[in-house]
């Protein structure tokens, strides 16, 4: 697993490449943990490289989503590969967070104000 990441208008964007699983998602919570430290505003993560992701990598991604929210984060996915849009499918990962084909979009949605922070009382899916 690879990790870039950048910011462009205010929004960051994790880059990831590889497997997303029990060895790495230690890791990515702990590059999440240090967004939420920071209260990271809006968070893309990049998926167009995830060549496989287990049920650790899905709840690590569902953990930001929901600790995010608490100081009003904003987090979506972008670039869903044929073989993550499968997994996402069978656990409806599309009720949860907020998906976009690209990081365009997602960026576009965000300073568009069409996804909101996770809220406890609310549906999470934008």
């Amino acid at each position: 697993m690879r990790l870039k990441e950048r910011e462009e208008d205010g929004v960051t964007i994790f880059a990831l490449s590889g497997a997303i699983d029990l060895h790495y998602v230690p890791t990515l919570r702990s590059l999440f943990q240090s967004k939420l430290n920071e209260r990271c505003l809006a968070l893309i993560v990049d998926l167009s490289a995830v060549d496989f992701i287990d049920s650790t990598g899905l709840a690590t991604l569902i953990e930001y989503h929901r600790d995010a929210g608490g100081h009003g984060g904003i987090f979506c996915l972008a670039g869903i590969n044929p073989i993550l849009k499968a997994i996402f499918d069978v656990v409806q990962f599309d009720k949860v967070l907020a998906i976009f084909s690209t990081v365009a979009e997602a960026k576009a949605a965000i300073n568009s104000g069409r996804v909101r922070p996770y809220l406890a009382d609310e549906p999470a899916a934008n």
